[in-house]
């Protein structure tokens, strides 16, 4: 019987991790320019809600970082 199994460089919760902390990051500027448009428009409160939730994926990016952080950590020691 042949071992089929693949051997991937990361597993499949530290991919989550990476792509969703990829995705928070690339949001950055994306949300930034539409609150920046909403300003330009005269409609603060419509560009702050896009400030929050720039904020908030920061805050989140902020928190996978230490999470991809154990993982790393896990695997140097493994």
């Amino acid at each position: 019987m042949t071992d089929t199994t693949r051997h991937f460089t990361v597993d499949d919760l530290e991919y989550n991790v990476v792509t969703t902390l990829s995705t928070l990051l690339q949001s950055e500027d994306v949300l930034a320019k539409y609150a920046t448009d909403f300003e330009e428009e005269g409609l603060p409160e419509i560009a702050q809600i896009f400030w929050t939730l720039r904020n908030n994926n920061r805050k989140t990016a902020t928190e996978l970082r230490a999470v991809l952080g154990r993982f790393i950590d896990r695997d140097a020691t493994s």
